[in-house]
């Protein structure tokens, strides 16, 4: 099966540069896979390191985009899950040689789950990744209860929302932060309402102290960061969160650890974290822990597939049922798709952009 399919790939120089390719060749269908024509796909910025770390990607081309709903076309001779006809959302893995920002793809029927008809391809695609990876962080990792309180950074992203409706639902008071006047306008019109906005432009108290204030002085049961300062001489005084507004937004080591409470749960996405040892010591002593937030090891494993399919069929009822809704910036089509990531994708801050087929 052919299709057109936006790739990855290196240029000459080395760079790396994204086409869209009018005849993509799909894998063949197996027992167990299904073709999905694709209605909509999410964008998200692939993980270079990651991808050459498991040699999924080289100056040879790879396929582009994971986040996907569509109607499935056919399917294999031992496909129990879904039907031809049927709507269905999901991800591929990031081991797929199929593209999910593409006009067909190729998929295993336990990648996929169906989508009640009442929600729009628009809003599955533009939501199920991002709800994957805050209900790994929030549910798996840092198993947060009802009363607890979590910091969520830039919690204006396509992420950073999703956490922070799950926690609202969950029972759990949300800190999150900004860092552009378009992001704390949204944070501040979310219902119900973050109980704290953390402008890190103009706010002049250290992050810890704020997350202290907020706590009665006991600290945050969970930190969901979006990486961390690695050298902390980059910050010109510690815990001085206007220090860190201008130039990079994001939190040093030791003010994460402070923040936290004891048995606090600090969920990282830095996947080269390294803790010096009064850092570590600071951790021993508080009786908290890390975890390392990698969402695709799901599908890398199927180990947990049980669980992996729970996520995805509350999600679908979640949506259907307005628990959480999807923060959609703006749609493109697939003719702009290299333009988007070359141009616009990294510097994008709120919501989410999705591919309309």
């Amino acid at each position: 099966m052919q299709a057109r399919a936006v790739v990855l790939k290196r240029d000459e120089s080395g760079h790396r540069i994204c086409e869209l390719r009018e005849s993509f060749e799909c894998p063949p269908l197996d027992e167990l896979s299904i073709a999905v024509k694709i209605k909509a796909c999410g964008l998200s910025l692939p993980d270079y390191k990651i991808l050459e770390e498991f040699k999924l990607i080289s100056k040879k081309e790879h396929p582009f985009g994971r986040e996907i709903s569509g109607v499935v076309t056919n399917v294999g001779s031992a496909v129990t899950r879904v039907s031809i006809g049927d709507e269905v959302a999901g991800l591929l893995p990031l081991d797929s040689a199929s593209a999910g920002c593409a006009t067909f793809c190729v998929m295993s029927q336990f990648d996929v789950v169906r989508k009640p008809e009442k929600i729009d391809h628009i809003d599955a695609a533009g939501c199920i990744g991002d709800v994957v990876r805050a209900y790994t962080a929030l549910h798996y990792q840092a198993r947060v209860c009802g009363g607890e309180t979590v910091l969520i950074f830039n919690g204006a992203s396509a992420s950073g929302v999703m956490a922070i409706q799950l926690a609202h639902i969950w029972g759990v008071k949300v800190l999150a932060t900004a860092s552009s006047e378009e992001e704390v306008i949204y944070l501040e019109s979310l219902q119900p309402s973050i109980a704290n906005v953390i402008d890190l432009r103009k706010t002049k108290k250290s992050l810890v102290d704020i997350c202290m204030d907020e706590t009665g002085g006991l600290g945050v049961d969970c930190v969901i960061d979006n990486g961390v300062v690695r050298q902390d001489d980059e910050v010109k005084e510690q815990g001085d969160v206007s220090s860190l507004s201008s130039k990079n937004p994001l939190p040093s080591k030791h003010d994460v650890i402070c923040c936290l409470a004891v048995a606090g749960r600090w969920i990282t996405s830095l996947q080269d974290l390294q803790l010096d040892p009064p850092d570590s010591q600071m951790l021993y002593l508080k009786g908290a822990s890390v975890s390392f937030l990698f969402e695709h090891s799901w599908v890398l494993s199927r180990g947990q597939q049980g669980r992996y399919l729970h996520i995805l069929s509350d999600i679908m009822e979640k949506l259907s049922n307005s628990i959480i809704r999807p923060v959609i910036h703006h749609t493109v089509s697939l003719e702009d798709v290299c333009d988007t990531i070359q141009t616009q994708l990294s510097q994008h801050k709120v919501g989410k952009v999705v591919v309309r087929m």
